[in-house]
């Protein structure tokens, strides 16, 4: 049987014999750079665009840009790192990544924002879930209470790249700022019913609103807000957008409740 399939390979013409010698390799070389052509665009600093739009690949993104974010003020990169996979612990519990691995990668190889956004865009058409890119760069800016002139500038031109009002990133700080008065302030608020001056500022930011605001201006603020964050909003999305979103509605919540009472 061997001799006459090997009688058989012989009688074919020349090119048919090439193509059965060559076609294997010619496919497995094909393989190969179509698995490594994603690894040769991250190491150059650029999101493939044609990159698959999953959990996975999102988280990849969060990490990349959260990496970008870090190496602007390294010398203040403290606990940034802890903030980061607690994050994905927490938003991402599903993904299957490598945390270490791929923090160190992002920061040997820092990406291209414009890559990052261009990918966030054509995959996230809800502004809200757009936003979230924008609350966990600005969480993780905030964290040492401090904010570089290059964070801040990062922020903001994510922030337009994304294709968010400038406004949209006065909000988040300010539910930043909130959250961590309100930490730093709890002990305080126990002993009494009124709001410190500097929560009650903090509150206004988060809906927009002036000092001078009426109860029809916040209530008309606030909905503006609800009909970006609220849940009902990411019925469809991912489970990490759907906890980002409940938890970023509660601050909203919150500064709307106190304002109005």
């Amino acid at each position: 049987m061997i001799l006459n399939s090997f009688e058989q390979i012989y009688q074919l013409p020349g090119y048919a014999v090439a193509i059965a010698f060559f076609a294997p390799i010619v496919l497995g070389m094909t393989w190969y750079f179509y698995k490594t052509r994603h690894a040769r665009s991250w190491r150059k600093g650029i999101l493939p665009p044609k990159l698959k739009f999953n959990q996975d690949n999102l988280l990849e993104v969060y990490l990349s840009l959260g990496a970008r974010l870090i190496l602007l003020d390294y010398k203040s990169s403290k606990g940034k790192t802890v903030f980061i996979n607690q994050y994905f612990n927490r938003y991402f519990k599903s993904a299957n990544y490598d945390f270490g691995d791929s923090l160190i990668f992002s920061m040997k190889y820092p990406i291209q924002i414009e890559t990052t956004t261009s990918w966030l865009n054509e995959h996230l058409k809800d502004e809200g879930a757009r936003a979230q890119v924008i609350y966990f760069l600005t969480g993780l800016a905030l964290l040492d209470g401090k904010v570089h002139h290059k964070e801040i500038a990062f922020l903001e031109e994510m922030n337009r790249q994304l294709g968010l009002a400038p406004e949209n990133l006065k909000r988040i700080v300010a539910i930043y700022q909130s959250y961590y008065e309100t930490k730093k302030n709890e002990e305080a608020k126990a002993r009494s019913k009124t709001k410190p001056t500097s929560a009650i500022q903090n509150y206004r930011e988060i809906l927009g609103v002036t000092p001078n605001a009426d109860a029809a201006a916040i209530k008309k603020a606030y909905r503006k807000l609800v009909k970006l964050h609220h849940p009902d909003v990411f019925a469809n999305a991912s489970d990490a957008q759907k906890r980002m979103a409940e938890e970023k509605f509660i601050r909203i919540q919150e500064a709307y409740e106190a304002l109005s009472n």
